[in-house]
């Protein structure tokens, strides 16, 4: 079977797509307090995990650019431009790991885990 046939990549991206699904699906949550306990570590860290992979993805395709624009100046300003962004997105998901944290200690110690 070849790696561009449309049906594997179909099934790639059917597997790639469900996978996490399923596996979210069994440990959510019931109670209004588990939600509140889902969405600020489990639901947070994975969003915060896929920011900074898309943002190493950028800075690698950044520096793919920067290395092939030779001496094109226009090449090299959109590389730097996009590497610059990149590592705001690395920055910001580094900082997104922390946010609980920070809104605990803004709100006296600790995020509330129960529903009123």
């Amino acid at each position: 079977m070849k790696l561009t046939n449309p049906k594997f990549v179909a099934f790639l991206t059917t597997v790639a797509t469900v996978t996490p699904v399923v596996a979210l699906a069994a440990t959510l949550p019931i109670d209004c307090t588990g939600l509140i306990t889902f969405i600020s570590t489990t639901l947070a860290k994975t969003l915060a995990a896929f920011i900074g992979a898309i943002a190493v993805i950028m800075l690698l395709v950044a520096a793919f650019q920067f290395l092939t624009a030779g001496d094109d100046t226009e090449k090299v300003k959109n590389a730097r431009h996009t590497i610059t962004w990149a590592i705001i997105g690395m920055v910001v998901a580094l900082i997104s790991f922390n946010i609980p944290t920070i809104l605990g200690s803004f709100l006296g110690g600790s995020l509330p885990t129960a529903c009123l």
